[in-house]
């Protein structure tokens, strides 16, 4: 959460970007209600209920979200407003009661002060005593209907279908051949012996999936027999398809088996089809699959301990010429977006799922494997992995690309000298390799930072990491690698410095940021570096995807359809 200095670094940001641009999942920007005290009063009540039940936040009143110029934009709060008063109603208005903090900033333009509402993080589910209730998620608020609602209790535990037994002895629903796959991977990953040499029944009951003589579903879900899970877990299933077009494939296959079979079985598939690059370092000749198989492992570990077993549906890879496409049934939940999910905090709908899985060693529940499926890609100098989400399915995208060895080295050395590349450096370095060069505001986008964590970011890979340079003014700073790290790049890699983002990226980042606000030209232009025929054009093939154009002349912008308002 922000602090006051956090708040007042960001305030100076509002010369180059709207409020709007600034604001987190748990940060948002309010313009004071000064006509009328009441509207205000509702207004906090509404933004502590939606802050308190997306984890917390920091609310700041006084800003107006869609204007740019710090002058503009910063109105502040009358200095009739009582902070108290207003702490008071929002804990007789909420339910269970919410106290938030309350902190004055001082500033030079409107009211000279900006208000600071904080909403510490908690597991309740909060409502207005109306019964009105709202939750964080992305940039906006969002209504607590249904299913919003099950996935919060599932987020938070309190509702978790992972967790419930099955009414049966667990000897009749357990498969051998699953725990034997379940220890092999066990064994790949270093789990402990004292957890190895237990009997399968000790070990079940060690993690916590198996009591009192039944397994939960969890534990079905990873040593199960396919006749049991068929029964208890219906919707479960996992599918594979080589596709020969977007309509037409040469394989299909797909059971409703337990997760390490049904991940050995896709794996298998795709041994035959994912091709290998040799190459020559010295005496050794390693040899690097077009898909890194970490990163096809993780994806399909994240694609099974997430999906929701609620709702019909598979866990659905197909193997495309030039991608690979895995889909899997259940939309974000716990505040996750395709545009912060490299490092949004873990949100699990299955929680007991994913601590069994977790305790097996097979999967890591420190957030650790979406950055896995990054790093691996980009540290062989491949394209980042792409998510969206596609109704109630999230969709992952691996584009198929060759390993390029100078990048791969350079990477090494970096590491071998003791300059620690992380997966934030590793992004923008593939960017510079692709594009001429990267803004500050660009940075943010791919990186999935805030604006304030993209600067830093740039600055210690320049002035620490001497990797690259920067140009332009204050105001237009932008950053291109420096010409010595191009030197040692260069062979074998493809530089356009005219290059801008391709097209398909150029809509998923687009359909990104409108899932979150309305963009202009204008705006389009800075992030693409189109003119603004060519964005008209964009925006043209993107009406498919629902983006319509509201407004006419100046005044004109690009809205989602599908978007849900703020």
């Amino acid at each position: 959460m922000k602090n006051k200095e956090d708040i007042l670094k960001l305030l100076d940001e509002l010369d180059i970007h709207v409020a709007d641009d600034l604001e987190t999942q748990d940060l948002d920007f309010k313009e004071w209600i000064e006509r009328s005290l009441n509207d205000s009063i509702k207004m906090a009540v509404r933004m502590a209920v939606c802050m308190a039940n997306g984890g917390g936040g920091t609310t700041v009143f006084g800003v107006r979200d869609r204007v740019k110029g710090r002058n503009e934009a910063i109105v502040g709060v009358p200095h009739e407003v009582d902070a108290e008063i207003l702490q008071k109603s929002i804990y007789e208005k909420t339910d269970p009661h919410i106290t938030p903090i309350f902190e004055w900033i001082e500033v030079p333009e409107g009211h000279r002060r900006l208000l600071i509402m904080t909403i510490h993080q908690e597991k309740s589910l909060y409502t207005e005593t109306n019964g009105n209730a709202s939750v964080r998620i992305g940039k906006d608020c969002k209504p607590f209907t249904g299913s919003v609602r099950n996935e919060f209790l599932a987020t938070t535990g309190i509702s978790d279908f992972s967790a419930q037994r099955i009414d049966a002895p667990w000897q009749e629903c357990f498969s051998p051949v699953a725990m034997e796959r379940v220890r092999m991977m066990m064994s790949e990953e270093h789990a402990p012996d004292t957890l190895l040499k237990k009997s399968d029944e000790d070990l079940l009951k060690s993690i916590g999936a198996l009591k009192d003589g039944k397994l939960s579903i969890g534990g079905l879900l990873i040593v199960g027999n396919e006749e049991a899970i068929t029964k208890y877990i219906p919707n479960h299933r996992w599918d594979f398809r080589k596709m020969i077009s977007s309509t037409d494939y040469s394989i299909k296959e797909g059971q409703s088996t337990s997760i390490p079979i049904g991940l050995y079985e896709i794996e298998r598939y795709m041994a035959t089809e994912n091709t290998t690059t040799t190459i020559e370092v010295g005496f050794l000749h390693p040899e690097f699959s077009r898909y890194p198989k970490i990163a096809l492992r993780e994806a399909l570990l994240n694609a099974f301990s997430h999906r929701d077993y609620r709702v019909p549906g598979s866990v659905m890879l197909k193997h495309y010429k030039d991608k690979l496409i895995l889909t899997n049934p259940g939309s974000f939940i716990g505040g996750i977006s395709s545009g912060n999910i490299l490092h949004h905090p873990p949100a699990a709908r299955n929680s007991h799922l994913t601590d069994l899985m977790d305790k097996l060693r097979l999967v890591n529940r420190s957030n650790l494997g979406v950055p896995r499926i990054f790093k691996s890609l980009l540290i062989e100098g491949k394209e980042p992995p792409q998510y969206r989400e596609v109704g109630e399915s999230i969709e992952l995208t691996l584009i198929a690309s060759n390993m390029v060895p100078q990048f791969r080295k350079f990477i090494k050395e970096l590491n071998t000298n003791g300059v620690e590349v992380d997966v934030d450096h590793l992004i923008i370095l593939n960017y510079l390799l692709r594009h001429r060069e990267v803004d500050t505001f660009n940075t943010a986008i791919i990186c999935q930072r805030s604006i304030e964590q993209a600067r830093e970011i740039l600055s210690f890979m320049e002035n620490k990491m001497k990797l690259i340079q920067s140009g332009g003014t204050i105001k237009k700073r932008y950053y291109s690698l420096r010409r010595e790290a191009y030197a040692i790049l260069e062979k074998g890699v493809e530089y356009d410095r005219d290059k801008r983002l391709d097209d398909e990226y150029i809509k998923i980042r687009i359909l990104s940021l409108l899932r979150e606000r309305d963009l202009t030209n204008r705006e389009v232009r800075q992030m693409t570096g189109m003119d603004r025929q060519q964005v008209l054009r964009l925006m043209k093939e993107m009406e498919s995807d629902g983006v319509v154009i509201k407004g006419i002349g100046r005044g004109s912008y690009y809205h989602l359809t599908t978007k849900k308002s703020k």
